[in-house]
């Protein structure tokens, strides 16, 4: 079925993620719209998945899937006997990703209302669970992960510079129990570029007497909308 929609992506060089936008033509209208402003991506079925995971060739969700399952395999742990928490879960393209691989996903979380209708618009019953806040109750995390047994802590250019601080990661993996593995993708613009989201993870992580990182790759995260190629950092931990 044709999408109800199109879209035209600005494509002025040097532009940040942040600052993104694109051209939607929806309902005889042309709207601007900036990558970025979810709640308005997410409002429109299938325009994220067109212009991010189609146009931009976004890799993260499928990654940072991968490197799940390849840190549960370290400590032997099968796909299915993974019970997930998706952080900046979004409409569900990483719980897709998740439970195409046998993942049970059991709580999504996105600092948005928006996100959480458009995932159970989008994927009905992917989700049991779906807080929204930008900063989540520690003490409501921990009864979720005591109550629903959860030990998968996700999260796909979810944590860092504009989006879930390193100290709330922190707080949100201090709940899972011994056993459990988390993984995410951080962005990687290089020493040069002044940003900290990889080693401020990672010296996080070090923190943590009973966590060690089994997973460490760069790799392709998307295209930005001039067609340059923008590099993440995959990272997977397991604990205990």
């Amino acid at each position: 079925m044709t999408a109800p929609f199109t879209v035209e992506l600005d494509t002025t060089p040097g532009r940040r993620q942040g600052e993104e936008r694109f051209v939607l033509h929806l309902d005889g209208e042309a709207r601007e719209v900036v990558l970025h402003d979810y709640a308005t991506v997410y409002s429109v079925p299938g325009l994220y998945e067109e212009v991010v995971q189609r146009r931009l060739q976004c890799a993260s969700p499928a990654t940072v899937a991968d490197a799940l399952v390849e840190a549960g395999a370290a400590i032997g742990r099968e796909p299915a006997d993974l019970r997930a928490f998706d952080l900046g879960a979004g409409n569900g393209v990483v719980g897709e990703e998740l439970t195409a691989r046998g993942v049970t996903v059991v709580v999504g979380a996105d600092g948005i209302p928006e996100a959480r209708d458009a995932a159970h618009r989008d994927r009905p019953g992917m989700y049991e669970h779906y807080l929204v806040g930008e900063r989540l109750d520690g003490a409501e995390v921990a009864r979720l992960v005591r109550e629903e047994r959860l030990d998968a802590l996700v999260a796909a250019g979810a944590v860092g510079e504009g989006h879930v601080p390193v100290d709330a990661l922190a707080e949100l993996w201090s709940a899972f129990p011994a056993g459990s593995v988390l993984a995410l993708t951080l962005k990687d613009g290089g020493a040069e570029s002044g940003d900290h989201d990889v080693p401020d993870v990672e010296g996080m992580l070090a923190g943590f007497d009973d966590t060690r990182v089994v997973v460490r790759r760069r790799f392709r995260h998307r295209l930005s909308m001039a067609g340059t190629e923008l590099f993440y950092v995959v990272l997977a931990a397991v604990k205990g």
